[in-house]
């Protein structure tokens, strides 16, 4: 009796915590840290070297769960923790026993933590310490040579994609590359929100509200969880980090965000069900899923003759699924109607197990295709060189060419109206360049931590030059027909490629190949330029 009184509790305890919108937060208690923690492979490595006596520097964003992983995984260590906190300016005497905790550094001047940091390393103490960017940058500066500035510098080299190894005896992790949607998060998160859920205040104690029936449709679910998870990851690909706090706020949100109006009739409360909510336009994730994919953007004749005609049978939706007519209600009221029918086809993508929900999402979204450059970037980094090659090639020049990049430059020949021609005299080939991954070796060998990239870097071999950098929209832009028009994205794109081109390490050839092309006419022109004491070109319009 005692153990589901205190289960009883602390579920009530959860719910409020949610309604408050307290999802994610360093000052949790024990009991509830334990009951929303979301199984993290991170903590098994880091709780192996504190008990190994390694210093631990946990860097990266806010929210991104710096604090509680440190925290979760010095639950699992042994050692004597003096954790410091803000008022603590001057340091306490330690001993080799004492893992120093310094939980946020923000909360303290440099001085105070390069004093303890100092004292830690005096005493062979083990130093334990959760910072951002700022903090590690200005620590930096201001100790010089010495631990910070070899925390900042593998941490930035890991960040650019390259494999540099902990320093001897120091464990440092960089979240800021972290993709959780990748890490099982969101299935385990909800498996804690939702036993949390209840009635809204207006409903009471009657189990047909959104939030608790729309629970049990999502719990009993799993191809609900997996096509939720697969948006979110879709959103991840593109680029948009998705921390833990932003997750566990969405997926609260999805529930404890709405609340029934007084008197509301059922058409009414069709904003309150989950899989509508998931395209919630007031939320910045609803809105980046929203554009990216809507099931009612997915045309399907018979589907959708049905579930306007309210004939939901065969359709594979669970029977109890509150799905209205809407042929009914377009007569008097053709909002809602619409409405109805936008609900129906949310929820039949979410809770069908039969539909290919990843093949219907590919014909709507671009980024399944870029991240095929991603992986190929990653299994093999030449393919993926060829294959940005030839889109700059096509962007810039209409030149269907892999294996060589033509050097071409955005020639600014007046200052107010854009040029339409662009022109090459020399190339590079694919072998002089690169890809590198941002993050990729910050996963420690552990394959489900979620360190997935998110764009791939192109650069020139020998570290020499810019880099150009080909996230998700900039791969967007390349694909697009150029404009001989003032736009603000392709400028951006066309200065990024002039700072990187022009940074190749070539010298002018003898006797150079120039293609140029009028991208207001379409026309693409060859001349070769021979030298000596009679130049002499010859044109070759094409």
């Amino acid at each position: 009796m005692e153990t589901v009184i205190t289960r009883t509790k602390l579920t009530s305890d959860l719910t409020a915590l949610f309604k408050r919108g307290e999802v994610y937060a360093d000052s949790w208690s024990t009991e509830v840290r334990r009951q929303l923690n979301v199984e993290d492979p991170l903590v098994d490595l880091v709780a192996k070297r504190l008990d190994d006596g390694w210093h631990v520097v946990i860097t990266g964003n806010a929210g991104d769960g710096k604090s509680h992983l440190v925290v979760t995984a010095g639950e699992l260590a042994r050692n004597q923790r003096v954790e410091v906190e803000a008022d603590d300016q001057r340091p306490k005497p330690l001993t080799s026993e004492h893992r120093l905790f310094i939980r946020d550094a923000a909360t303290l001047d440099d001085e105070a933590i390069l004093a303890w940091t100092a004292a830690a390393q005096s005493a062979g103490a083990q130093l334990v310490i959760t910072l951002n960017e700022g903090p590690l940058t200005s620590l930096a500066a201001r100790q010089g040579q010495g631990f910070y500035e070899e925390v900042r510098r593998v941490a930035h080299a890991r960040a650019r994609g390259e494999d540099e190894s902990d320093p001897e005896g120091v464990l440092i992790l960089n979240l800021a590359g972290r993709q959780l949607v990748y890490a099982d998060f969101v299935a385990q998160a909800l498996a804690r929100l939702l036993p949390a859920v209840v009635p809204c205040d207006t409903c009471h104690d009657d189990q047909r509200c959104p939030r608790t029936a729309g629970r049990d449709l999502l719990s009993e679910s799993e191809e609900a969880v997996s096509r939720l998870t697969f948006l979110l990851r879709l959103l991840g690909q593109s680029g948009m980090r998705l921390t833990a706090r932003e997750l566990w706020t969405f997926l609260s949100d999805l529930f404890f965000g709405w609340t029934c109006p007084t008197g509301s009739r059922d058409v009414d409360k069709l904003p309150g069900w989950w899989w509508g909510r998931v395209f919630e336009r007031s939320s910045a994730i609803g809105r980046a899923i929203g554009r990216e994919f809507d099931p009612i953007r997915a045309a399907d004749a018979n589907v959708d003759s049905r579930l306007w005609l309210g004939d939901a049978s065969g359709l594979g939706i669970p029977e109890r699924t509150p799905l209205l007519t809407p042929r009914n209600l377009h007569g008097a009221h053709p909002a809602d109607a619409l409405g109805a029918f936008a609900s129906a086809k949310r929820a039949w993508f979410f809770l069908t197990p039969s539909i290919d929900a990843e093949k219907m999402i590919d014909r709507q979204s671009q980024i399944p295709k870029y991240a095929q450059l991603i992986e190929e970037a990653d299994s093999v980094g030449q393919r993926a060189v060829q294959r940005m090659i030839l889109m700059i090639n096509g962007h810039r020049l209409k030149i269907n060419e892999s294996r060589q990049l033509y050097l071409s430059r955005h020639h600014r020949l007046t200052a107010i109206s854009r040029p339409s021609l662009i022109a090459a005299s020399e190339t590079a080939k694919a072998d002089d360049l690169q890809v590198m991954l941002p993050y990729h070796a910050e996963a420690h060998g552990i394959s489900d931590a979620g360190f997935r990239p998110t764009r791939v870097e192109l650069s020139w071999k020998g570290g020499r030059g810019a880099v150009f950098a080909v996230d998700y929209q900039s791969w967007l832009q390349l694909k697009k027909p150029r404009s001989i028009y003032s736009d603000r994205e392709q400028e951006a794109l066309d200065t990024a490629l002039d700072l990187f081109i022009g940074q190749a390490p070539v010298s002018p050839g003898f006797d150079p190949e120039i293609v140029a092309v009028d991208h207001s006419t379409g026309v693409t022109t060859r001349m070769t330029v021979r030298g000596g004491s009679n130049p002499m070109f010859e044109v070759a319009p094409s």
